[in-house]
């Protein structure tokens, strides 16, 4: 018995003193780390891409009826530009996109109230009510487009505690080659 109690301090002093396997401990305990820091940055550099986009379709969907050079317009047309809009999503599914186009027109009491309404995987706004606009851009008898995008983007590797994320923006634009825009079906 004395001869194995005598050889677990030579063998504790060997195992101190020999270096051969430290690299790969250092590893294996900083493994985890980098694993989460660089799936970390994909997810980020995924959703800022994914939010860029998401700003794209917005942009493209008002600038399409924006520029509409007779004033007048359909609810084909604007589905179509609707549907045009989420082309630009891609690789991203166009399904989780919710994209809304309305007019309006300040009105005597300078109450932006919506003309016409059209949505794609959403509710349009509903005809005569009023839109959040800007004091500043308030003048009488000017009308906007305002368009909307939301976006439920869903991190690529899901670490089981991110949901869906909400992503959005709006942006106010004014018709281009006429003073209003008219859908004379909406």
């Amino acid at each position: 018995m004395t001869g194995r109690r005598m050889r677990w301090p030579r063998l504790l002093r060997a195992l101190r003193r020999d270096r051969r396997g430290l690299a790969l401990i250092e590893f294996a305990m900083i493994l985890p780390i980098l694993l989460i820091l660089y799936l970390g940055s994909v997810q980020l550099q995924d959703g800022i891409s994914c939010n860029r986009k998401v700003t794209i379709a917005t942009r493209g969907v008002a600038d399409l009826i924006a520029q509409n050079a007779t004033g007048s317009t359909t609810q084909r047309e604007i589905d179509n530009s609707l549907a045009a809009a989420t082309q630009v999503m891609a690789p991203y599914p166009a399904a989780r996109a919710m994209i809304r186009l309305t007019h309006v027109t300040i009105d005597n009491n300078y109450q932006a109230r919506v003309d016409w309404s059209r949505a794609l995987n959403g509710i349009p706004d509903v005809k005569g009510t009023v839109a959040t606009i800007p004091t500043q851009m308030r003048v009488r008898g000017v009308s906007f487009l305002i368009a909307r995008v939301t976006y439920a983007y869903q991190p690529p590797t899901n670490f089981g505690f991110i949901g869906p994320i909400k992503l959005g923006d709006s942006l106010i634009m004014l018709p281009r080659n006429s003073s209003a825009v008219t859908c004379v079906d909406c």
